[in-house]
């Protein structure tokens, strides 16, 4: 009777385990559709979006107070070639508290290319912390 119920139990937590794993593939699936959106933790993210004939992209970070480096936005189309080509490349000082970063945006983008934001903190020589949005298609 005890081996039953832990069969049992074994296939409820089987069943359980592959309904979440194909929640969680599904909801992956859907945030790389390819319509921008945000990349990141909640304190530090970076998000790609287009707004009629401009394709934006913008950082943002929430910083302790004493926070120093290099905030690197960069612009990426990843149709060009193999691994990218960087559109845009700004540097902004390194913000505490709420900051959002705004380089710009590329006018008319090139129709059906793959963008992609990246957000690079650099805090000195020490260590580089990397941020990607989600893809956006022209």
């Amino acid at each position: 009777m005890m081996k039953s119920k832990f069969g049992r139990a074994g296939a409820l937590f089987s069943g359980v385990a592959l309904t979440a794993a194909a929640v969680a593939m599904s909801t992956g699936t859907a945030s790389a559709n390819g319509n921008g959106g945000c990349g990141g933790p909640g304190f530090s993210h970076v998000c790609i979006s287009e707004d009629g004939d401009t394709l934006n992209y913008t950082g943002y970070t929430d910083f302790a107070d004493g926070a120093t480096g290099t905030v690197h936005l960069w612009l990426w189309d990843y149709t060009e070639k193999p691994g990218g080509v960087r559109v845009f490349m700004t540097d902004f000082p390194a913000a505490t508290g709420p900051h959002y970063y705004r380089p710009g945006g590329l006018a008319n983008p090139t129709p059906g290319h793959d963008y992609k934001a990246e957000m690079r903190v650099q805090w000195g020589n020490v260590k580089t912390d990397t941020y990607l949005s989600p893809d956006k298609f022209a």
